[in-house]
């Protein structure tokens, strides 16, 4: 079974996708592949090199993301270049990871599942939602100013229409324990393989 894990920035996809490895789901994080792609992907490095210039990387050759991220979020050509060069990459990692026989059940974060339309790709979807006031302070606490934040949410659907299209809610106002409970009853009541 492949679920497909999604929600606004900030509202706690990772803490979420954390407690369902924890039930021993396979995990794979579309981000951290993201991250893994401008550290050390030659091809990846020499395109976003092409397209962004030599002012986005860091001496040791990676991409400074920071800088990236002030050139991409505010112009949404740039943005739709980037996303060009990351999201087939992207995709052909986690089918890459998640079509291996073991475990059976793999939740993948895509913080973009609806607006990229791979909800066709997964079994059923979840979204992580929070209210905005508990979703800003915790991109505060990342360091996000509130324009960054701002520029950040903008470039996503709004947290109501991926909740709506989701197969299913995890609400994260609270805490952690709130949410794994939510978890553990969503794993073994909905996410279950048929016992043959």
């Amino acid at each position: 079974m492949l679920v497909g894990l999604t929600g606004g920035i900030g509202c706690g996809k990772s803490t979420a996708a954390a407690l369902f490895q924890l039930l021993g789901w396979g995990r794979v994080d579309s981000d951290e592949i993201v991250r893994e792609l401008l550290r050390n992907d030659p091809e990846t490095l020499l395109e976003i090199r092409r397209c962004f210039g030599d002012s986005v990387f860091e001496d040791t050759g990676s991409v400074d993301r920071r800088k990236l991220a002030a050139v991409v979020f505010p112009d949404l050509a740039a943005l739709d270049r980037l996303e060009g060069i990351l999201h087939p990459r992207v995709r052909l990692r986690w089918k890459a990871l998640t079509a291996s026989t073991a475990p059976s059940l793999w939740i993948v974060e895509i913080p973009l599942l609806f607006e990229k339309g791979l909800e066709k790709e997964v079994d059923f979807t979840i979204c992580v939602a929070s209210d905005a006031r508990v979703q800003a302070q915790r991109l505060a606490n990342r360091g996000l100013s509130p324009q960054e934040a701002s520029q950040r949410i903008a470039r996503q659907l709004p947290l109501a229409q991926k909740m709506e299209r989701a197969d299913f809610v995890l609400t994260n106002n609270g805490s952690l324990a709130f949410l794994r409970d939510q978890v553990m009853r969503l794993a073994s009541t909905y996410l279950t393989l048929p016992t043959v």
